[in-house]
């Protein structure tokens, strides 16, 4: 069995390099990256990589509809312009067709799908009928999505969440001690809002090589991003789990401005979303209280944000999610996982944007908790991962 993974960024990288450790004697893999350290430590470890580097005077890109680059995640945040991107897409889907045509790939795995070369890869999946499995954080703990068709609104889930019922529910002691698990995890810093200085110095390099090899996928450098999301204003505060406890409100988490959670799942955006939240927390006489995502980078979103809050008077918050979450009368949500963890407490749940766990009653939501998600994959950690898990990944019966 030989198996296609490709590598959109370091991050990445470092996820799936554990990841196919687990099943080294299991399978050929072959990885079709954008990114030159990436390539490079594979080619170093004796593994088969494909730099994907841009195409000189490469125009015939232009046979193909514009909406197979236009709609990548970097074309619609502006962080990578649409003739760049034309040609970006035509190198990395003629390379992804010369590798089809060369191998016999079974499944091809991406996360996500909706960054630009994840989207010519698909594309060239397409026309040569190669299985795509799509992977993305469940921001559960230990818990990974993967599925044959999309992540959050795009996937199986979210089509017929009546898949969902073929799962057994979960022994309720073990849910309880997985709850706590949660709980505990939660209240740590955010993985994604986190990097070491050794990574952050590898993804400065890393960028300085694509830049010199045309590696395809090279966004606008944005020295915000240097940093783990930007400085939150001087008005969020935290408030102790006795305050809470004491208060009627309405609790909006924000999401990132430019995840594609938001971008393509959602007509509305974090701005629209406060709006609508003060609107439902004032009919229902309550507060509101708004937490900004830690990995937001937006300057001005943030800017904006403080803005509104110095006319409206909602409270923005440091405090930790699931306290929030525990004590609110309401949780309104673009399309955030928040709203799902929302359900394990019982709360009402105001969903803005189009989200997979819309039509989930209590037993689904268990059942997709431990049943459809991945289980013992830490996508953020740096130990093995187990084989069981691993295989899990790659195919729903756990076979390679």
């Amino acid at each position: 069995m030989t198996i296609a993974v490709v590598i959109d960024s370091l991050e990445r990288f470092y996820f799936v390099r554990r990841l196919v450790k687990a099943l080294d004697k299991e399978g050929d893999f072959v990885f079709m990256t954008s990114e030159p350290l990436a390539h490079l430590f594979f080619r170093l470890e004796g593994r088969h990589s494909i730099y994907l580097r841009r195409a000189k005077n490469n125009s015939s890109g232009l046979a193909y509809g514009s909406s197979l680059f236009d709609r990548s995640i970097e074309v619609m945040n502006g962080t990578i312009d649409a003739h760049v991107a034309r040609q970006d897409w035509m190198a990395t889907f003629t390379a992804a067709l010369d590798v089809f045509n060369r191998l016999a790939i079974t499944v091809c795995v991406m996360w996500n799908g909706q960054q630009l070369i994840c989207r010519a890869v698909g594309h060239a999946c397409s026309t040569y009928g190669v299985r795509v499995r799509f992977l993305e954080l469940s921001n559960l703990p230990e818990k990974l999505f993967a599925d044959d068709e999309g992540v959050n609104a795009l996937s199986t889930v979210a089509r017929d969440p009546s898949i969902i019922d073929r799962f057994s529910m979960p022994d309720l002691s073990e849910h309880e001690r997985w709850l706590r698990r949660y709980e505990e995890y939660k209240r740590r810093p955010l993985p994604q809002s986190q990097t070491s200085i050794r990574r952050k110095g590898l993804s400065l390099l890393n960028y300085a090589v694509k830049v010199l090899t045309q590696g395809v996928g090279r966004k606008r450098l944005d020295r915000s991003r240097a940093s783990n999301g930007v400085r939150l204003p001087a008005i969020a505060s935290s408030i102790g789990e006795d305050a809470l406890i004491s208060r009627r409100y309405v609790f909006l988490p924000l999401q990132v401005s430019g995840d594609t959670q938001i971008k393509l799942h959602s007509d509305v955006d974090n701005l629209e979303a406060i709006r609508i939240a003060l609107e439902l927390a004032e009919s229902e006489g309550m507060d509101l209280i708004v937490k900004l995502h830690p990995a937001e980078n937006d300057r001005a979103v943030i800017d904006e944000i403080a803005r509104l809050q110095t006319i409206h008077q909602f409270q923005i918050v440091t405090t930790a999610a699931v306290d929030l979450i525990k004590h609110a009368a309401m949780v309104v949500t673009i399309n955030s996982t928040v709203g799902l963890e929302a359900m394990l407490y019982g709360k009402k749940v105001v969903a803005l944007g189009r989200c997979l766990y819309r039509e989930f009653d209590r037993d689904r939501l268990m059942k997709y908790i431990h049943g459809f998600l991945v289980d013992g994959i830490d996508y953020f950690g740096n130990g093995p991962i187990d084989p069981r898990a691993a295989r899990r990944v790659f195919s729903n019966d756990g076979r390679i």
